[in-house]
């Protein structure tokens, strides 16, 4: 992106030179920014000069311990910002498009989520739609729709953060402690959540046991000390407890389908959230709309794995 200056005899910058200054800005030295940019620090020190040259202004102080901004600079930081916005606001705006002209639609989902609910959700609705295209991203981390990094999620959560999502609440994922066939004959398995407290116990990290009420809820009825191993996540959970002597909690439409597996006892308390959510520009395209209601009316109603 290019823009005209006021000075310099209608001289005219580089966006990319706009970015190498709030890089540097917020890195307090060419090195540490060139380090961020992933390009040569020389470079850096020289768009810096292009760009005070191309402005008029001197926007940094140089010293021994890096560089400083100017006031003229720190006038300049909040305007860089909003272009940086609008620029990244761009981006994905014409990624959109983009999408749209090709008939595509990007999906995200946990590993368990995509298998059980996703993948089959998709190709039932692609007998229907051969036009409209996937792609498909299972990913146990933060995928932001907000940001154009997919179009559509299926996210477990107890309620959607986000101004400009659309969200959809789903039926509510039922959860279950389970353990292995070989832990059971060796040891039985508990059935109730008294009886849980003698057993080793396999846990999830801190952040997602607070993220998800059930699983904060299970964690104040286990005993710390029994916690062996913890998993990052379903999929980890469902390959850790054939092979480690503990027990472990998984959702149902998980946990039922191993058939190494036993579920040990399941109650009221073990049910999470699930959203159908989709980002405000993605909702604008017909396509992503008709993909969503038939997610809707066609989810199964009770948590179980999707089969047609």
């Amino acid at each position: 992106m290019r823009a005209n200056c006021r000075r310099g005899g209608g001289a005219m910058f580089d966006w990319n030179d706009m970015r190498i200054f709030l890089a540097v800005a917020d890195e307090g030295s060419t090195l540490a920014a060139s380090r961020k940019l992933a390009i040569n620090q020389t470079t850096v020190s020289r768009r810096i000069r292009v760009l005070e040259h191309a402005l008029g202004l001197t926007l940094f102080e140089r010293d021994t311990r890096g560089y400083a901004l100017t006031s003229q600079g720190s006038a300049m930081i909040g305007l860089a910002r909003e272009m940086a916005a609008v620029a990244e606001k761009t981006v994905s705006r014409a990624d959109h498009l983009g999408r749209a002209s090709e008939g595509r639609i990007r999906v995200t989902a946990a590993h368990s989520s995509m298998a059980h609910w996703v993948l089959p959700l998709i190709a039932e609705f692609r007998k229907h739609n051969p036009d409209i295209h996937f792609e498909t991203n299972a990913a146990e981390h933060y995928v932001s729709l907000e940001d154009g990094e997919a179009d559509v999620a299926i996210r477990a959560a107890d309620a959607i953060q986000g101004d400009t999502l659309i969200a959809r609440k789903l039926p509510p994922v039922r959860w279950a402690i389970y353990c292995s066939k070989a832990y059971l004959a060796a040891r039985g398995m508990p059935r109730s959540l008294d009886e849980l407290a003698s057993h080793p116990v396999l846990s999830y990290p801190e952040p997602m046991v607070e993220g998800v009420k059930l699983m904060k809820w299970l964690q104040q009825h286990m005993d710390s000390a029994r916690i062996v191993s913890t998993v990052d996540s379903v999929v980890t959970m469902s390959a850790s407890l054939r092979t480690e002597e503990a027990v472990g909690v998984l959702p149902c439409v998980e946990g039922d389908s191993l058939p190494d597996l036993v579920r040990c006892f399941n109650q009221e308390e073990l049910t999470s959230g699930l959203w159908l959510v989709a980002s405000r520009d993605a909702y604008q395209e017909p396509r992503v709309r008709k993909f969503l209601k038939f997610v809707g009316e066609n989810f199964p109603k009770d948590g179980a794995e999707a089969r047609f």
